[in-house]
């Protein structure tokens, strides 16, 4: 056949060329367009069909709210949905979710989703992580009550101690009533006292006024005037004690008038927004206070 066509092959083709409209008019030319008509179709069916089977296009399940799951409980419903996950042990410890359960995930809760999904799952530490404490000693009360806040840490109260100077920490004292020294590795959520200097003479200070405030941002304020969180009092409507606000406190406020440092102020919380004053600060800088 290979000789054949050496021989007749070329010369045939040769002559095709010379005279075109014969050649589209031969069945070598119809055979060939034929062929290769069909094979562009299949190609191009057996491709669709693959990337329908691959992507499973149109074949969505909407994510469901795992969020405060135990982790065996969410497994199991992210399968029943026909997706896959990957759990990330997050490194963020939140004190009112039991351990290990999940308190994000991405892609997030409620959203659609390709069936075969995979989502990213974050966990509360089984264990407290610890942190070291920040250095304190001749910082000012404010600056180091922001530094255990972004640790977790929990300041319960502040001692007014006679010094020559002014509300700078001079120790700090954790939940067991030893010393807590700087640097020193602790599981947050851990509870302190802290001891400042609040001169020879212990002078009166300025009450805040508190009302309106979120409860974070009146704990702020007492600790910057060197006074104390005292009671703190829920109104019936309350169920949690996040984003609450003080629409009460005692001592009231009134101008000019003073306390001794390191007294206590009772805080009335509420959510309902009519027992408010008429300004609500939606921020609190206590830079210049």
């Amino acid at each position: 056949m290979f000789w054949r066509f050496l021989r007749k092959g070329p010369k045939k083709y040769l002559y095709l060329m010379k005279h075109w409209k014969k050649f589209f008019s031969t069945k070598l030319f119809w055979k060939t367009v034929l062929f290769s008509t069909l094979g562009v179709i299949l190609v191009v069916v057996s491709l669709m069909y693959w990337l329908k089977s691959t992507t499973r296009h149109g074949q969505t399940v909407e994510v469901p709210d795992l969020r405060l799951m135990p982790l065996e409980e969410a497994v199991a419903t992210i399968e029943a949905v026909g997706l896959t996950y990957e759990v990330i042990d997050s490194t963020h410890y939140v004190s009112s979710v039991p351990e290990g359960a999940v308190i994000e995930l991405f892609p997030e809760a409620f959203s659609q989703v390709k069936l075969g999904r995979k989502l990213m799952l974050s966990t509360n530490p089984t264990q407290l992580p610890k942190y070291p404490l920040p250095n304190y000693k001749d910082q000012l009360v404010s600056y180091v009550v922001t530094k255990f806040e972004q640790k977790g840490m929990v300041i319960d109260s502040l001692v007014l101690v006679p010094d020559l100077s002014h509300d700078l920490v001079l120790r700090v004292v954790d939940s067991k009533g030893k010393i807590a020294n700087e640097q020193e590795l602790y599981p947050t959520e851990s509870h302190f006292t802290l001891y400042v200097s609040g001169g020879q003479s212990l002078e009166d200070n300025y009450l805040p006024d508190v009302e309106g405030l979120t409860l974070d941002q009146a704990k702020q304020v007492l600790m910057t005037y060197s006074l104390n969180l005292g009671a703190l009092i829920y109104s019936p409507e309350v169920q949690a004690s996040n984003n609450v606000f003080v629409y009460r406190q005692y001592p009231a406020f009134e101008a000019d008038v003073k306390v001794p440092a390191g007294s206590s102020v009772d805080l009335w919380l509420t959510t309902d927004s009519t027992k408010l004053s008429p300004v609500i600060y939606d921020s609190l800088d206590t830079t210049n206070l």
